[in-house]
């Protein structure tokens, strides 16, 4: 017995039982989306319009087939039979062979989405990587502080992700280029006024929001946390401003932008970064400062661009907007990914805390892993934002629905294979990189199979849920959230170091999401069935 429980607790054999686990369920899926489970009910009706599908088959393909080498249209004998007919028409491909995944382009379609969604999801996490790397010379607790302020960064933060959406749906969607300008004004407008909210939030109740987080006045990460949080909070109107102007130039067709300025940040910080905490001796005031300063740089090349491609509204503009509907669209799609992110957030909060008062080379070693699964799976999530637009673009077709869910569904298992293999290459080389105590190392080595297997994991977590959300399925995936939210809350509490956190807590909210998503994108399909079946009637 205690032989078999050695075996069992082995880290790869663990992940490859879950990896099998994940993929159970996503062949389950496979089968549900299949449409043999309704031959039989659609075979007459196949039978009765074989010689209809057959002649307009012949007519939009004899071209093709013609020109074939082997077996040229012309070959074929005509036959007047029934059963010649059928013959004929089985060599021939049916409709819903015709109309394959590549006739859709969904791989084109994808990337044309996730690519852009990607550029503006990295910058926030790439600059607190940065940072993670060069304040993990500086010490341990240094190195815990930032990751309790970086915890509450991605809280103020991420839940305004959504004003980028919102923002290109509407724009894009205008009439005119007068329209389209006073629509980036009044989204800009209004994302001015949300990160000034922010920014008072954060100044004014940072110390309050650090004990929240175990980080009370009498701690000694209490003063390095503040001198981050103060030095940091600053930039947050540029930053919420740089999340509606991503959303303004993806509506009008420019990737470009997005990806230069994203660029511009984290050079700009991997520059000032170390100029400012080592030779000027700032310390953690001086690597929350040159993230500041590189996300000001960004905005002002986002003000820049938008000022030169005259995207906001000029003299002879005649077109008016009423900005009542589209701050309640962006304040609509707020709420919805409040409720996607939310429990998210409200999860790593948890960790974190937990993870502070076990001690500094804890709250040390979760932040390092927290940096680099934020920094990997960031696009996984932009894999959830494609499947999401492409879902509800395609809704009213059950063929394109179900063939894009089974396009996402093999697309999540490649991504999280590849993210997967890239984070067990570098898991070796991650804890030396970010810092020279040998505790934290030690356990940061027992955290990378965890780490490894979650790449699967969250990959078909967020696809099934961007395909969920994509299908309408607001309500379900709120309360779906929040049950997983409450089983990873109650695994946290039974943690007692860092490593079980990230080995069962996590894994246990990510599966729940999981299963919650399965379910979500079952319902979607479900309803599409009957209302076809309703149509038809």
């Amino acid at each position: 017995m205690r032989k078999n429980r050695t075996i069992t607790n082995d880290p790869s054999i663990s992940v490859i039982v879950r990896c099998r686990s994940v993929w159970i369920m996503g062949s389950a899926l496979l089968l549900v989306l299949s449409p043999c489970s309704g031959y039989s009910t659609t075979l007459p009706a196949v039978r009765s319009s074989a010689i209809s599908s057959q002649t307009l088959i012949t007519q939009k393909y004899s071209k093709g087939l013609n020109n074939h080498p082997r077996f040229p249209l012309n070959a074929i004998a005509p036959s007047t039979s029934s059963s010649s007919l059928l013959e004929s028409t089985a060599a021939v491909p049916t409709p819903q062979e015709i109309v394959d995944k590549k006739d859709y382009q969904w791989t084109k379609q994808n990337l044309a989405i996730a690519l852009p969604a990607l550029m503006g999801l990295l910058a926030d996490p790439v600059l607190s990587m940065v940072d993670t790397g060069f304040v993990g010379r500086m010490g341990a607790v240094d190195l815990a502080a930032l990751g309790v302020c970086t915890s509450i960064f991605n809280m103020a933060f991420t839940v305004f992700r959504a004003t980028t959406v919102a923002t290109t749906s509407l724009v894009g969607s205008a009439s005119s280029e007068e329209e389209k300008r006073q629509i980036a004004k009044i989204s800009l407008q209004f994302g001015g006024v949300l990160g000034t909210l922010v920014l008072v939030a954060l100044r004014f109740g940072g110390p309050r929001m650090l004990a929240t987080m175990g980080v009370p006045s009498t701690s000694p990460l209490y003063k390095p946390a503040c001198n981050y949080l103060f030095a940091r909070c600053w930039a947050a109107p540029a930053v919420v401003g740089i999340v509606v102007a991503e959303g303004a130039f993806r509506g009008n067709d420019d990737s470009k932008t997005p990806l230069v300025a994203s660029t511009v940040a984290a050079l700009v910080n991997l520059v000032l970064d170390p100029l400012l905490m080592f030779p000027l001796g700032m310390g953690m005031a001086g690597a929350a400062a040159a993230t500041a300063i590189s996300q000001l740089g960004a905005a002002g090349l986002y003000a820049w661009r938008i000022w030169k491609r005259k995207m906001l509204p000029q003299p002879n503009d005649k077109v008016t907007v009423d900005a009542k509907g589209v701050i309640k669209n962006i304040v609509g799609a707020n709420l919805a990914m409040l409720t996607k992110q939310g429990a998210m957030l409200v999860f790593y909060t948890a960790a974190t805390a937990l993870a502070t008062r076990m001690g500094p080379a804890h709250v040390a070693t979760h932040q390092i892993a927290l940096s680099l699964f934020w920094l990997v799976t960031y696009w996984l999530d932009s894999g959830s934002v494609s499947s999401q637009v492409l879902m509800s673009k395609n809704i009213d077709s059950v063929q394109k629905a179900t063939s894009l869910t089974k396009y996402m569904l093999k697309y999540a298992l490649l991504q999280g294979i590849a993210l997967a293999s890239l984070v067990a290459a570098i898991g070796r080389f991650v804890p030396g990189v970010f810092t020279t105590d040998q505790t934290i190392q030690s356990l940061l080595f027992q955290c990378m199979p965890h780490l490894v297997f979650q790449q699967l994991l969250v990959s078909f977590t967020l696809i099934l849920e961007g395909l969920a959300l994509g299908g309408n399925q607001f309500r379900y995936m709120a309360a779906g959230m929040s049950v997983a939210t409450a089983f990873g809350v109650n695994q946290l509490l039974k943690a007692t170091s860092v490593v079980g956190i990230w080995a069962t807590a996590v894994n246990t909210f990510f599966g729940c999401r999981c299963l919650n998503g399965l379910i979500g994108v079952a319902r979607v399909h479900l309803g599409l069935r009957r209302r076809e079946a309703s149509s038809t009637l």
